[in-house]
Formats: C-alpha cells, sequence, structure tokens
C-alpha cells in the first residue's frame, strides 16, 4: 500500500486524536503529565499539521519500521532504568505531587507502547494515515522529548536523574527517525531545537524544586 499524503480528514481526526490523548495524560498524571507530555503532543501536531500543508509524502513502511521499532525497543531498556531507579517517585514530586502508583507507572508505559506499536500497523498496512500522532508522539516525546527532559533534570539537580543514561541516545535515533519520517534533517534538526527550547521553558515555569 502507497503510504501517501495527509488528507484534511486525516488532519481532523488526528486532531481529535490529539486533543483525546490530552485529555487522557492529565487525567491519568495531572500536573506532571501536563508539564511534559501536553507540550510534546502540541509539538506532534505542529509537525503533523506541517505535513499536511506541506503534503509531505509518507515514507515506505518497509523502509522505516526497522528503525522505528528498533527505537521502541529501546524505549523498554529506557523504561527498565526508569523503573528500578525510581522514577515513579522522584518524578511526580517535581510538581508538587504523590509518587505515581507501580501500577499507574507501568500501566501508562505498556498502553502507551501498545498504542505507538498499533499506530504504526495502522498507518502503513492500512492507510489510516491519522494514526501518525500517536507515531509522532512517540517519537517527539518518547525519544526527543525523554532526551531533553532528562538532560534537563540532571543539570537542575547537579547529579543523577532515573533514566538519564538509556535516554541520550535518543539526541540521535529520536532525530534520526524523525528525518526519515518528514524526509528532512533539517526539519528535524530545527523541530528537535525548537522543542528543546520549549520543553525546558515549560519545565522551568512549572517545576517545584527546593
Amino acid at each position: 500500500m502507497t503510504p501517501g499524503f495527509l488528507s484534511r480528514q486525516d488532519l481532523g481526526i488526528g486532531t481529535i486524536i490529539a486533543f483525546a490523548m490530552a485529555g487522557v495524560f492529565v487525567w491519568a498524571g495531572g500536573q506532571a503529565l501536563l508539564a511534559t507530555f501536553v507540550p510534546g503532543l502540541l509539538v506532534t501536531w505542529s509537525i503533523f499539521f506541517w505535513m499536511h500543508r506541506r503534503q509531505v509524502q509518507l515514507p515506505d513502511g518497509e523502509a522505516l519500521y526497522p528503525l522505528y521499532f528498533g527505537v521502541l525497543a529501546w524505549q523498554f531498556l529506557h523504561f527498565s532504568e526508569e523503573f528500578m531507579t525510581g522514577f515513579r517517585e522522584r518524578f511526580p514530586v517535581f510538581f508538587g505531587s504523590e509518587p505515581f502508583s507501580t501500577g499507574l507507572f507501568v500501566g501508562i508505559n505498556m498502553l502507551s507502547y501498545f498504542g505507538f506499536t498499533i499506530a504504526f500497523i495502522a498507518v502503513f498496512a492500512a492507510g489510516r494515515r491519522f494514526l501518525l500522532i500517536p507515531m509522532l508522539f512517540f517519537i517527539v516525546y518518547g525519544a526527543i522529548g525523554n532526551a531533553i527532559s532528562h538532560t534537563y533534570w540532571v543539570i537542575l539537580e547537579g547529579g543523577y536523574f532515573p533514566g538519564f543514561f538509556t535516554a541520550q541516545l535518543y539526541w540521535v535515533i529520536g532525530t534520526l527517525l524523525l528525518a526519515r519520517l518528514v524526509s528532512s534533517w533539517r526539519v528535524a534538526a530545527v523541530a528537535t531545537s525548537a522543542f528543546a527550547i520549549f520543553l525546558v521553558s515549560v519545565l522551568s515555569l512549572t517545576m517545584q524544586t527546593a
């Protein structure tokens, strides 16, 4: 199946999906996810809208899937580092929230990975291009956003923060994956830089530090 371009209908349905994802994130994770995932969704939707306006053709799924699922596989290692080093306790406290329960933390991550996997299959095997939104969110926040936020937290704390080591590879593979998806290294580099400035600004304004 030819990947094709994002239609006006894809834009409309994808926008509804983005709003729904934002609502679920805020409902499940409160201020912590409002300050991290929602900025990621805004950047995700901006790239999605740009791809529609510029009529950027999606790459062939067979060419993209080794890198996409390779990055997704790395996400499991990143989750493992976070889980074993106490991310679920330390992350919400930055935003004045209680630590996440194990069930909530594992549930958010596993349901997200399921969604990222199904979205790829639906986009490239069934032509449901509006589901590029969850795919893009994984690239923008799940990969690149993790690199940005974990680096910022280490600088802020002046020492190790849970998940830092595995997040560093995302600077490379996250940006590479975005470049492959939008067929432009320049756009990927600009989007990564702009997101870094935006996300750090939001974190600086919303985090409660001692």
